[in-house]
Order: structure tokens, then sequence, then C-alpha cells
């Protein structure tokens, strides 16, 4: 197993990606990315506890995993992914609210501005248009009337400017309110996507754990029924050494009468027939 490990991989999210595929994963590749998890945490100091999942199983004989049910890990897992994208999810509206915020808080000060410059306009040209009318030798009559067209196009300006910032105000509330919809709506999809995720995760792995007791069920039948075969065998072998089917001394056992003790796993020949009989090996 590798001990090394790249600080920007997430092997928790490796980690699901593959136990994901329930029966289909890949159990070395999950041991080696669990190694790489352990030795992160440990070398750069995070507060996450290592697990031992996945490299336990790799040097267990093979089944003896599988009856080991995962859900509580894969729970673990999701919940992590969880965590993190609806953490993704929280700083990027943040920082939607903050642009928006910056956007409001500037509009006082700039129409502040913007209606002093329309002032000022308004003064110079009141000014320039009093020494204009002095100069022709107008009477206060026709200035009077000057001066009032023109606080009246200054108070359409200024009203104006208050007619824009509030429309500013009003579309920045809009923004506002849609960014939160689409927050709770994006909340919304990844909490779903993750617990379907996670369904079809547990689903897999309750399927991996009850094929894995079937195919180990299978395996001690197997191993049950050439035990079985092997003792029939064995009785039947046995019996052709110690006597016909009549009762009567084998050809062996006439050759230890006639000639001595015949060890097993021999050959014996008969005293007076030279006949041969198979002990039986096992």
């Amino acid at each position: 197993m590798p001990t090394s490990y790249d600080p920007g991989v997430d092997y928790s999210a490796l980690i699901a990606q593959e136990a994901a595929k329930g029966v289909g994963a890949d159990r070395s590749l999950l041991a080696a990315y669990e190694t790489a998890r352990n030795a992160k945490i440990a070398g750069e100091g995070l507060s996450y506890a290592q697990t031992h999942i996945y490299t336990r199983e790799a040097g267990r004989p093979r089944h003896y995993y599988t009856a080991t049910d995962q859900s509580g890990y894969i729970d673990e897992l999701y919940d992590a992914a969880r965590g993190r994208a609806l953490s993704a999810l929280e700083g990027a509206y943040d920082a939607q609210l903050s642009a928006l915020d910056a956007e409001e808080s500037a509009l006082p000060a700039a129409y502040r501005a913007a209606k002093n410059a329309a002032a000022g306009d308004a003064a110079v040209e009141r000014r320039n248009m009093d020494e204009s009318f002095a100069a022709a030798g107008l009477g206060s009559g026709a200035a009077g009337q000057a001066r009032l067209a023109l606080s009246t196009e200054l108070l359409g300006s200024l009203s104006a400017l208050d007619s824009e910032r509030a429309a500013r105000s009003a579309d920045i509330a809009a923004r506002r309110t849609e960014a939160l919809a689409e927050y709770r709506s994006a909340i919304a999809s990844a909490i779903a996507q993750n617990e379907t995720a996670r369904a079809q995760a547990l689903y897999e792995e309750a399927v991996r754990v009850d094929e894995s007791y079937r195919e180990a069920e299978y395996e001690l039948e197997l191993q049950e029924s050439y035990l079985s075969e092997l003792s029939s065998f064995t009785g039947v072998s046995g019996a052709a050494a110690g006597g016909g089917p009549s009762g009567g001394a084998s050809p062996g056992a006439a050759a230890g009468r006639g000639g001595g003790a015949v060890p097993s796993r021999t050959t014996g020949t008969g005293g007076g027939g030279g006949g041969k009989a198979l002990i039986a090996v096992m």
C-alpha cells in the first residue's frame, strides 16, 4: 500500500465514489485510498479520525470481508460529502449577499454626489442668467420667470435622481430575494442528490453483503459435499479392505494369515491362492 499522499486530493470523496459501485468496487483501490487518507491525516495534522476498514479487508481471506456490513461507514462518507456541499453553497450565497450589500451601501453617497452636482450646475446657470439679463437691461419680471423655470428644472432633475435610486434599491432587493431562492433550491437539490446517491450506495452494499453470504454459503455447501463424498468413498474402500460381501475374509486377510501381517498401503499375496488385494489408501 502506498504511504504517500497528495495534499490536494480529497481521499474521502474518492472512497465514497468507489464504494458507491457496491459489488463492483475495487477493494484494493479502496484500501489504497484509505491508506493515503490516513497518511494525509497524520502528515497534515488534520482533526479527522483515521479508519482501517478496507486496509483490514485486504489481509483477510477471500469472502471474509463480505460478512461485514459497511453501511455505517458509507453513511459517514455521505454525511461528510453533504456537509462539504452545503458549506460550499453557503459560502457562495454569503459572497452574493456581501456583493449586494456593498452595492446598496454605495447608493447614498453616489446619489448625494449626483444631487450636489445638479444643484451646482443649476447655481452656475442661474448666475450666468442673472448677469446676462443685467447686461441686456431686462426687468425683474423676465428674470423671475427664468429663475422659476430653472428651479423647476432642478427639482425635476433631483426627483429623477431619487426615482433612479429607488429603482436601483428595488433591483438589489429583487436580486437578494432571487439569490435566497436559488440558494434554497441548490440546498434542496444537493441534499436530494446526496440522499439518492446514499440510498443507491446502501442498497448496493446490502446486495454485496447478501451475495457474499450466498457465495460463502455456496462454498461451505461445496466443502460439505466434498467431505461427504470423501467419507462415503473411504467407507466403501474400507469395507473392501476388511471383507467381501458375504462377510468372509478377504484375500488380503488370508495373506495376513498365511504369510504374516500385511501393512496398510501395500499389496499382499495370499498364502495359498496367489491373488492380489488392494488395501485402501486415504
